[in-house]
């Protein structure tokens, strides 16, 4: 077994059965997850916008939903390497936030992708989630949400990203550029907005402070497994695939960077 076998979505399936797992456990609460999952609304409709605004390429424009999931593995990971900067306030929204930001991503990845995915997509990628949202729970569940963030995601990250990589990674193309562009101030733009209209639309209170809202806004740029799915269902040119895996990685540590260093600056005191 080499390192190819992990680059399949099919891999994916423990993932998409956790998502649906979260949403049915989630929308037991609806109100406290109705504002993060409005914000969560504005973080993908504005990176979409900017994406079809900046590119003109037909063929670039085909993969305009890859900047729009999030991976809440990747922002927890941070989070947690931040440590007593970070409130419980602000995981439980960015989790409530990822949660609707992933079953969004899947009900456009099922609209447009829904020919071009193979049988075995379908049943790993939708089937799961509706396993997962039927079941509600699993026995060893902490463990089964282990086994999900940090050991298939990372194959899966790892497997399609690090051919990139080895074959010369390209840091700047009208794709990647337009990836980063779009992830990056098309989460943090959206997200931001669209929370602070829902205080109003919805009101709901908004229980994080505006620079955690602004820093959890960076993080949601921080997508990869998802993304990467959809890229590959995207593109079929390998210059264009590298192009937006390049793009993607980029943009998820240029999101994590940004959030962390909003949250470091404005929640020292959280250390004295």
């Amino acid at each position: 077994m080499n390192l190819e076998t992990f680059a399949h979505s099919e891999i994916l399936a423990p993932f998409f059965f956790l998502i649906g797992m979260q949403l049915r456990q989630e929308t037991s609460h609806i109100k406290q997850i109705l504002l993060p999952s409005f914000a969560a609304l504005g973080g993908m409709i504005f990176p979409a916008v900017i994406f079809l605004t900046i590119n003109s390429d037909s063929a670039i424009l085909n993969g305009w939903p890859l900047v729009m999931p999030t991976d809440i593995a990747l922002v927890m990971l941070v989070l947690l390497a931040l440590g007593k900067r970070v409130s419980i306030e602000l995981k439980s929204f960015l989790l409530a936030l990822a949660v609707a930001d992933d079953l969004l991503s899947i009900l456009v990845l099922a609209g447009k992708y829904s020919g071009a995915l193979k049988i075995s997509e379908v049943l790993a990628s939708i089937g799961a989630v509706l396993l997962g949202a039927l079941l509600g729970r699993v026995p060893l569940e902490k463990s089964f949400i282990k086994f999900v963030n940090f050991i298939i995601l990372p194959l899966y990250v790892i497997a399609n990203i690090y051919p990139t990589i080895t074959d010369g990674l390209e840091v700047a193309s009208s794709l990647g550029n337009s990836i980063i562009a779009a992830r990056f101030f098309g989460k943090v733009i959206g997200i931001t907005l669209f929370a602070l209209l829902g205080v109003s639309l919805l009101k709901q209170p908004l229980a994080l402070k505006k620079s955690e809202l602004v820093a959890g806004s960076a993080f949601a740029g921080m997508g990869l497994a998802v993304s990467i799915m959809i890229a590959n269902l995207s593109y079929s040119s390998e210059l264009l695939l590298n192009q937006a895996k390049a793009g993607l990685l980029l943009a998820a540590v240029i999101s994590g960077v940004c959030g962390s260093l909003i949250l470091v600056t404005t929640n020292r005191s959280k250390l004295k």
